[in-house]
């Protein structure tokens, strides 16, 4: 293998402490000791609830990082209309320009995309002439052209394809299928130990819950099925009274109107005074090992679900829509339960079932344990990151 160093650009499309977020933080901490020298750009219209501290780019200084915040072609959940995508690609050839203007361009070797609606990435490894990963941890579903048009961009812009799942590189297929050629699959992955080690006392002497706790994790707005749960909770609080349900995640630019929604269907239903809105946590594992069931009720498909890999490192049972990436992650009857999407009679059933058995829901957290131990470490993650940029890179 050559010494010479190599500079990777990765082109994000958040500037956050979510998902996607902690999965290219975790690719980028892979790189350390090897030949290759990151370099990040983030978008500088970043509306957001964290502390510049707590987000993607805080944490990127702090290791060393360097990192830019610049004009970003990103097609936004708000631009997915025709004259929002035409907005958007107008804006591409700026963002381009702003990109190549501020980082080191002599030190980029290959450039990764970080998420499938960021543009920019692919416009400027085609100016720098370099092989360009195009990393795809989202499903996009709606509008129909939105869809096809990503995937037929990500197969023409791209070298490799990394999809976060079978669900995504399936997904993507049935719009491109030459991605098929092309792509690879790696899940994400996480370090078990804080979530092994974690004590939930602390949060549930900090909120002051003595039973039973049903919980979730994410952010309020993005179809993660938070007004499911609330529907399930009356026939749980049936079967099982006074337990807690944490829902636990901040809102979308700010927007505090989902909330409130939520809210006032928690007042709707009678269930106030069990529920938890808790907005942003960056305790992670000790509210997730302050929970007996973790759910992942998602209405639209999850690319993949880190709160699932999250839930199962920490010992904890795991009831999922059975959409999208979680279909692969939840093993049904063995790490948790699968139900069908946006129906709370189920969810509520397999809720009850498993707050209902304690010897079960502490065999499939210790089936969910050994499974992230397994398969989802990151070990294995760093190899196979390493080995697709080797791979490109052998080839310049």
């Amino acid at each position: 293998m050559s010494n010479r160093r190599r500079g990777i650009l990765f082109v994000h499309g958040a500037d956050e402490w979510y998902g996607s977020d902690v999965v290219l933080y975790d690719i980028i901490r892979a790189l350390d000791g090897t030949e290759f020298d990151p370099y990040v750009v983030v978008p500088d219209d970043v509306v957001s609830e964290l502390p510049e501290s707590v987000r993607l780019s805080g944490r990127m200084r702090a290791l060393g990082v360097p990192v830019m915040s610049l004009p970003l072609a990103v097609l936004r959940r708000k631009y997915m209309t025709p004259t929002g995508m035409v907005s958007v690609v107008r804006r591409l050839r700026r963002s381009v320009g702003a990109v190549i203007e501020n980082v080191p361009t002599g030190a980029i070797s290959l450039v990764h995309t970080h998420t499938s609606t960021v543009l920019t990435g692919a416009g400027v490894a085609m100016q720098l002439n370099v092989p360009h990963v195009w990393h795809v941890s989202e499903i996009v579903e709606r509008p129909a052209f939105v869809r096809h048009a990503i995937a037929r961009k990500i197969a023409r812009s791209s070298n490799r394809v990394v999809a976060v799942s079978n669900a995504v590189a399936d997904h993507l297929a049935s719009s491109a299928p030459v991605i098929r050629d092309k792509c690879d699959v790696i899940y994400n992955a996480l370090d078990p130990a804080p979530y092994e080690s974690a004590d939930g006392s602390d949060v549930r002497s900090r909120l002051g819950i003595p039973g039973l706790v049903v919980g979730m994790v994410g952010r309020v707005g993005m179809q993660k099925g938070q007004e499911v749960l609330l529907a399930a909770a009356p026939a749980i609080l049936s079967a099982h009274p006074g337990t807690t349900f944490l829902l636990v995640g901040g809102v979308l630019d700010k927007r505090a109107e989902g909330v409130r929604a939520l809210q006032d269907m928690s007042l709707r239903l009678g269930v106030t005074a069990n529920v938890r809105l808790m907005g942003f946590e960056e305790n992670i594992a000790g509210i997730i090992a302050a929970m007996d069931v973790v759910l992942q009720p998602s209405t639209r498909p999850e690319s993949f679900g880190m709160t699932v890999l999250e839930a199962m490192a920490a010992g904890k049972p795991v009831v999922g829509a059975a959409l999208g990436g979680v279909v692969e992650t939840v093993r049904d009857g063995e790490t948790g339960l699968l139900v069908p999407p946006s129906d709370p009679g189920a969810l509520a059933r397999a809720v009850n079932r498993l707050l209902s058995d304690q010897e079960l829901r502490a065999r499939m957290g210790a089936a969910g344990r050994a499974r992230v131990r397994a398969e989802f470490g990151l070990d294995m993650f760093r190899e196979s990151y390493l080995r697709v940029y080797r791979e490109l890179l052998a080839r310049t």
